[in-house]
């Protein structure tokens, strides 16, 4: 019995992990949410980034939704986006406005700021900023 708990126990830790960690496109997409479009490599591939999706409390009882990447992952991408517009983390073309939160080595952080999505911390409804990104 003790075996089959501890594989147990294991199995539903790597799936757990497996959750956390993730692998969004890029769009690149107007400051104020009027445009966006697909980040394509050169390859001509939708670009992704591997980090960690996460929340962000506000004192005004709303959060919205970041992704975690770290500083050298987020170089290292370097990311080209056409004048004015900023590149953010999306699951699918119908997913909410989220934004990049950068973790610097020392663990300090900082947002890559651009058109995002409220939810209410109580009911976890969309807010604000309640649009879709659709073509």
């Amino acid at each position: 019995m003790k075996k089959k708990t501890t594989f147990t126990l294991v199995t539903l830790l790597g799936i757990s992990s497996t959750l956390v960690n993730a692998s969004p496109f890029v769009y690149c997409g107007l400051p104020d949410g009027s445009d966006w479009e697909w980040l394509i490599n050169s390859h001509n591939h939708y670009e992704t980034i591997q980090g960690q999706w996460a929340r962000v409390a506000e004192a005004t009882n709303q959060y919205f939704n970041v992704f975690r990447v770290s500083e050298t992952e987020f170089k290292a991408k370097a990311f080209s986006c056409p004048a004015g517009y900023i590149p953010q983390p999306a699951e699918s073309g119908t997913s909410r406005w989220e934004l990049f939160e950068i973790v610097r080595q020392d663990g300090s952080r900082y947002l890559i700021d651009g058109y995002k999505t409220y939810y209410s911390i109580t009911t976890n409804q969309v807010t604000s900023n309640h649009y879709f990104r659709s073509l």
